[in-house]
């Protein structure tokens, strides 16, 4: 970044830098402004905050792509092909850091509301094990993306042992096919979404149920 070198293990920073900014902004300026279009007293609700979340994400991972093709055809056409550690002229690190916020950014929205949703809508007696579920869907997303990464990496290297392509999950990024796996990220996220926008369609929440059956009992 200009004169300024950054070590890759640093990236992941401007992610949590984009929390701590957008969380702050988050409660200052989205709250009171989704209060005033949609004139519920509390703002949006959890599943729309999950939903514009979990677009945010898919806005990332297409951007990721994006760039990454970008990247690929540019370290080959200038000769980076089979050193791809250097740094690169007139490529700078900055575009990186647009999929880093945007993740960020998702994260405020989808996790709050996640975890709000998890706490408000489970029975009084379990709101602690409704917000534990937050963690263990972490977790699960863990082994879920270990078990994709194996899978691709077995079914597009195939060719190995005949002299084929490498595997799009190479070592070498300027010989894989990252931006591929994005574009098959992006389609599996926008299938999430539009399940989820389904199951949130038809959902209840709880404390309208119990305040409109109250008002049926009176």
């Amino acid at each position: 970044m200009g004169h300024l070198k950054l070590p890759v293990t640093c990236m992941p920073v401007f992610t949590a830098l984009s929390i701590f900014l957008v969380l702050s902004l988050y409660y200052l300026i989205f709250v009171p402004l989704a209060r005033h279009i949609t004139g519920h007293p509390h703002r949006a609700s959890q599943l729309q905050r999950m939903g514009i979340g979990l677009a945010v994400s898919i806005a990332s991972v297409t951007w990721a792509g994006v760039f990454e093709r970008h990247r690929r055809h540019y370290a080959i056409h200038h000769g980076f092909e089979d050193s791809y550690l250097p740094a690169m002229p007139n490529l700078s690190a900055y575009w990186l850091l647009i999929q880093y916020c945007l993740i960020g950014i998702a994260e405020v929205f989808c996790i709050v509301g996640l975890l709000e949703f998890l706490y408000e809508e489970a029975p009084d007696a379990m709101r602690s094990v409704g917000t534990a579920y937050a963690a263990v869907g972490g977790g699960l997303g863990c082994f879920g993306a270990t078990i994709l990464n194996n899978i691709v990496k077995s079914v597009t290297a195939k060719g190995d042992n005949e002299g084929g392509r490498e595997s799009w999950l190479s070592h070498n990024i300027n010989t894989g096919r990252f931006d591929y796996f994005y574009w098959v990220l992006s389609v599996l996220s926008f299938i999430n979404f539009c399940v989820f926008l389904y199951t949130a369609s038809r959902y209840q929440y709880r404390v309208k149920g119990e305040t409109e059956k109250n008002g049926g009992d009176k």
